[in-house]
């Protein structure tokens, strides 16, 4: 099938119709004069102009107006022309446009159908993945607890509704909190909370500044219960503007864990206090076998033919062998009991060049030097304690280096930390000695362990001891070959104003 065949044949029709239309209204113009007896008097040329001219200039407006109106028609035609659907000899061309566009409508329809059947799919995946995910936050094994910015808990799931001891008045009948679903219980996080004033402080402070915890651990006391410990981690959640929008707590019930960690360090303190009193025991043995060899000595030598200068070396061994003895005794008893700090403001620089001006003394001779370098702060300390740690660290280390080592050098460098953590001063200790084995790192701080001869192991335990009630820490940042490195940790705010007493063994 010609698709123009038939268009050629509409434009000749109404052509024809057009010069049909225009002859009628010429004779009727021409009847018209002549009854009124105007013909006769009529120019010829205007006559023809008439009849004829006009016919033709009707003929091409109407000719416009026909393209004009088989416009839309033509872009059918050319639109079906790419269709699918393929032109048969017995079918005329409107037949064709209206075959061409219903199959379009019914692929349409079609297609239709088959977008709904995706967006169906794709709405239960939705749904499916939303529940598996409120199930999986309902579920898992801590307590989950969302509060907006105004203060309402917004959802809790049922660990942590066990946890605080509480069932939400919100919780609908249709979503138990034993089913593990989340429920929203809108209620002021305060008053749902009011167990445990410390997660109270840290949810506010999250709320106001932004705070984030991490570990945290805070008591609850419940109804009809004993108190309970609880590990908490706080974040705020924000919005694209880094506004804080809520908080999101996660909450664990470790009351078990404490126990049992109180459980092993009590015994890890009897164990200490075993292993302190064989050490302590052990050097009394020694010197007091020693003092008693003096002693039976200084008998011998009671004959008046014994030179005085002989009774004298042997009294002042005893006597060396006595102070040894008294001065693990006082080591031992600050160690072991609970001391009140003298908190004041103090120079970190001037503590530690004192240190070093009271151990150069033992240096003299070993040809071992003291190097201080680095920024040294002040901060709320006990001078005097602080002293005493860093005179046994400069000791330590000066006892450390061999008199054959090629380099004798002990550099104490000093720092503060920087940035938004700003909570820190830093000291550390190194020496060039030939450093402490790896089976003997873990027990260095422990109370009598040490490898020197004549040592009883109580200067680091002491170390320790003082730097925790500082708020502080010390360890062994590295050792090895060339040397061992302490490293000491000081907080630049006060510290608790007293040691806590350790548990009693008893």
């Amino acid at each position: 099938m010609r698709f123009r065949t038939v268009e050629n044949k509409a434009r000749l029709a109404m052509v024809v119709v057009a010069l049909g239309l225009l002859s009628i209204i010429g004779v009727s113009v021409g009847l018209y004069l002549q009854v009124r007896g105007e013909l006769a008097s009529t120019p010829i040329a205007f006559l023809v102009g008439y009849l004829f001219v006009a016919p033709l200039l009707g003929l091409g407006l109407i000719f416009v107006l026909v393209r004009w109106l088989l416009r839309p028609y033509r872009r059918m035609v050319e639109a079906a022309r790419g269709s699918p659907v393929r032109a048969s000899v017995g079918k005329s061309e409107s037949e064709f446009v209206v075959e061409t566009f219903q199959a379009l409508v019914e692929r349409l329809q079609a297609k239709e159908k088959e977008l709904e059947q995706l967006h169906t799919l794709e709405r239960n995946r939705a749904e499916r993945s939303e529940r598996f995910s409120e199930r999986l936050i309902a579920n898992i094994p801590s307590g989950l607890l969302t509060i907006d910015s105004s203060g309402l808990v917004t959802s809790i799931n049922g660990h942590a509704s066990r946890i605080v001891g509480r069932t939400p008045d919100g919780a609908h009948s249709g979503k138990s909190i034993d089913t593990g679903e989340l429920v929203s219980p809108s209620i002021d996080y305060r008053e749902f909370l009011r167990g445990s004033p410390g997660m109270v402080e840290m949810i506010a402070e999250c709320l106001d500044r932004g705070t984030a915890f991490r570990r945290g651990e805070v008591e609850i006391v419940l109804s009809g219960s004993n108190p309970r410990r609880l590990g908490l981690s706080i974040t705020p959640i924000t919005d694209a503007a880094q506004q804080v929008e809520g908080a999101l707590c996660l909450l664990t019930d470790i009351t078990e864990v404490v126990d049992l960690r109180e459980r092993m360090k009590l015994q890890d303190n009897l164990a200490n206090l075993g292993e302190m009193a064989a050490g302590l025991a052990h050097e009394f043995k020694n010197s007091l076998a020693t003092i008693h060899g003096y002693v039976q000595l200084l008998d011998v030598q009671s004959n008046p033919t014994t030179p005085e200068a002989d009774r004298r070396v042997t009294l002042e061994a005893t006597l060396t062998e006595v102070r040894l003895l008294s001065r693990l005794v006082n080591d031992f008893l600050n160690f072991a009991r609970p001391q009140q700090l003298s908190l004041s403001r103090v120079s970190l620089g001037e503590i530690v060049a004192r240190s070093a001006a009271e151990v150069k003394p033992q240096l003299d001779g070993s040809g071992t030097a003291i190097r201080i370098e680095g920024e040294f702060v002040d901060l709320t300390a006990d001078e005097s304690m602080l002293g005493r740690v860093f005179v046994n660290l400069l000791r330590n280390a000066a006892e450390a280096i061999d008199s054959q080592a090629a380099q004798k050098l002990i550099s104490v460098e000093g720092w503060v930390d920087s940035g938004p953590n700003h909570r820190y001063a830093h000291v550390r200790v190194r020496d060039t000695g030939s450093g402490i084995s790896s089976e003997d790192l873990p027990r260095i701080f422990v109370p009598f362990f040490t490898t020197k001869s004549r040592g009883y192991g109580i200067g680091l335990a002491l170390v320790q001891k003082i730097m925790v009630a500082h708020g502080g820490d010390v360890a062994v940042e590295r050792s090895d070959a060339s040397g061992t490195m302490f490293h000491c940790r000081l907080p630049l705010a006060a510290p608790a104003p007293e040691v806590k007493e350790e548990p009693s063994a008893e």
